[in-house]
């Protein structure tokens, strides 16, 4: 799959001074992913995360207000060990097709000399959806939440 950003992507990137295998249990577990997936002092609850291509992604996000709100299930569709997971919201676990579809993800781990290179692109269907994803507070938010990813897993060197 092409990973090539274009004009209706969004990406962050970083270093992570961690193995990529440590990254990846950070992915993989969902006791360790719901305390990085969304910034604090947002809560995740994970109400699905069946970490294999076809298996079902869902999570809860509890505001400080005590508001939840709900993802919806998304599909891992690659999960390569180390180095690759991509996800994406159209489809639901099982490769069930959902009503509507906003974004999938590409998230990419390398060997890097200080650990691992991280990136992640949010692709869109159009600029509409890429604007609206960024309106959001995509960067800000995949940013952040991926400087507690960093956090969680630079602990454990």
């Amino acid at each position: 799959m092409n990973s090539k950003i274009d004009g209706k992507d969004l990406s962050v990137t970083r270093i992570i001074k961690a193995s990529p295998s440590l990254v990846w249990a950070a992915w993989k577990e969902p006791e360790q992913f719901v305390k990085w997936w969304a910034p604090a002092p947002v809560v995740t609850i994970s109400n699905k995360h069946d970490f294999f291509a076809g298996g079902g992604f869902d999570t809860t996000m509890r505001l400080p207000d005590g508001t939840m709100m709900e993802g919806g299930e998304g599909c891992f569709l690659e999960v390569i060990e180390n180095e690759r997971i991509v996800f994406s919201d159209a489809l639901q676990g099982g490769w069930r097709p959902n009503e509507e579809a906003f974004f999938s993800a590409i998230i990419t781990l390398e060997d890097h000399p200080e650990g691992t290179l991280y990136k992640a692109i949010a692709l869109h269907k159009n600029d509409e959806d890429r604007q609206k994803h960024a309106e959001m507070g995509f960067l800000d938010g995949w940013s952040t939440a991926l400087t507690q990813l960093a956090e969680l897993v630079e602990n454990d060197v």
